[in-house]
């Protein structure tokens, strides 16, 4: 075998052990083992081949490492799917990847039937105790396990993870079980996980911070599946499970340290947060250090590549401002690079375009040949951000991507959010911007030029378009749009003058 097996290793050494804890629920590794291999079963009796998608809407449930480690095992990819997106933008990423089978999560049902129909996905098995919906548990219980496995081939797609479009339309990045395996395998080194370590999920499992879960599994560490981030909750759980390590954001890091309920929580066994997103400024970062006592990490990376740098406990010294406010440098495996227009790479100190390359860049984009040669000519993925090396080598990120757009975690596509707000009959032009907020980070904001109906109708529009999460939260009306000699948008400058007019 040329790919890493999630559960079979740590089964056989630690099969007691609990492995995962969710839904009142805790297994064990000798259960998750079983339960893989059943699944495995399952799959296959629906018609599911190697090659072929599974996909899943579901929250963080206590299956969704079974779900991935039994794609893994046996030749499927896993299409996760964020929960948070409405029956529009679901409904183009099923017709897209056309799954052959969908799992729904248990608060998903009433939604999930119709998509699938619509979308032209034959089955269905619904986790928890679902109505008109195959029951999943009930299909695992029937089968029997499968001992061996899939297909070894390591170029087999383990899981396609969707990212918001900055044309309009999300691309499926496809990490195959080569660069899964990398995934997993650069994360358990960089974290120093150990068996011993109890990991909470914090963060969607729909987004690449599952790869941090899945690297506490390869060792034999446990996982706590986080339905929905709630501070008390968190805190709670944390405390309940004597959480070792989880993964955060930036704004959630100060809901959970701002929640009344931190005062009294025992954290006395977290060893280390992870965080990523975004950096957090120097202060905000020293003040969670003090109250948190413990270890920091953060990862910069992207959907298609998986954390490229890292900014390692021993990089967080208080006293160092610079390094504090960096993404640190390349991850285990890894190389970042930072080139001009033509890909030629800059000197340092000198602001370019960061690339990168390794193991665990994606193959592709799903369906997508011309995006896909776009950005990874040359052999290294354009990110599309742009940032610098400062004199010890630490990457520092000037400008996201493609002007995306990072609110409370979640990233956010300008182009995506105009191209809803265009079909409007009563917006003439328009554009989509972040602007900050001291609460998520930055904020969703729509710049529109001459008349337009009032925010509330134009936010009642994009919400039955868009995620909640992409909705603008602030209307701003202008005469003119910055534009340069050939047309284009200033964005650049459109932020400055919004921040200007707000100080």
């Amino acid at each position: 075998m040329r790919y890493l097996d999630l559960v079979r290793g740590p089964a056989a050494r630690f099969r007691d052990k609990s492995a995962v804890v969710g839904n009142g629920r805790r297994l064990s590794f000798a259960e998750l083992h079983d339960r893989v291999g059943r699944l495995g079963t399952v799959l296959r009796g629906l018609g599911v081949k190697p090659g072929d998608r599974v996909a899943l809407l579901a929250a963080n449930e206590l299956e969704y490492l079974e779900i991935q480690a039994a794609c893994l095992r046996f030749g499927f990819a896993l299409v996760p799917v964020n929960v948070r997106l409405t029956e529009h933008e679901l409904r183009f990423i099923l017709s897209d990847c056309t799954p052959t089978l969908l799992v729904v999560g248990r608060d998903e049902e009433e939604r999930a039937a119709p998509l699938a129909a619509e979308t032209g996905i034959p089955r269905m098995l619904g986790l928890g105790d679902p109505g008109a919906i195959p029951s999943y548990d009930t299909a695992l219980a029937a089968a029997a396990p499968d001992e061996g496995g899939g297909p070894g081939d390591p170029g087999l797609p383990a899981t396609i993870l969707y990212t918001s479009g900055t044309t309009g339309s999300p691309k499926g990045a496809v990490i195959d079980r080569l660069g899964f395996t990398a995934r997993v395998l650069v994360n358990a080194v960089e974290l120093g996980a150990r068996p011993d370590d109890v990991h909470q999920a914090s963060l969607p499992m729909f987004h690449i911070a599952a790869f941090l879960s899945y690297a506490y599994t390869a060792v034999g560490g446990t996982v706590v599946m986080l339905p929905e981030f709630k501070p008390a909750l968190a805190l709670r759980t944390m405390e309940r499970e004597r959480v070792t390590s989880t993964v955060l954001v930036p704004t959630t890091i100060a809901m959970l340290l701002d929640s009344p309920a931190a005062a009294g929580a025992d954290l006395s066994a977290l060893r280390l947060m992870i965080y990523g997103g975004s950096a957090i400024e120097p202060g905000p970062l020293r003040r969670a250090m003090e109250r948190l006592g413990c270890d920091f990490h953060q990862q910069y990376g992207m959907t298609e590549t998986g954390g490229q740098t890292i900014l390692r406990p021993a990089d967080h010294d208080p006293g160092d401002a610079e390094r504090l406010a960096s993404a640190g440098t390349e991850a285990v495996g890894l190389e970042v690079g930072i080139v001009d227009g033509d890909d030629v790479p800059v000197p340092r100190g000198e602001v370019g375009e960061i690339v990168c390359r390794g193991p665990s860049v994606m193959v592709g984009y799903w369906n997508r040949p011309e995006a896909t040669a776009e950005a990874l000519r040359g052999g290294w993925m354009h990110t599309g951000d742009l940032g610098y090396r400062d004199d010890r080598g630490c990457l520092h990120i000037t400008d996201r991507r493609n002007d995306m757009i990072i609110t409370g975690g979640e990233n956010v596509y300008p182009r995506e959010v105009e191209a809803a707000l265009a079909d409007h009959p009563g917006i003439s032009e328009l554009a989509v911007v972040g602007t900050p907020d001291p609460r998520w980070g930055q904020v969703v904001t729509a710049v529109l030029v001459g008349p337009a109906p009032p925010d509330g109708e134009l936010s009642d529009w994009a919400r039955e378009r868009l995620a909640g999460f992409k909705v603008p939260r602030r209307w701003v009306r202008v005469d003119t749009l910055p534009r340069n000699v050939t047309g284009k948008v200033l964005k650049h400058r459109l932020r400055s003058d919004l921040s200007r007019t707000e100080d």
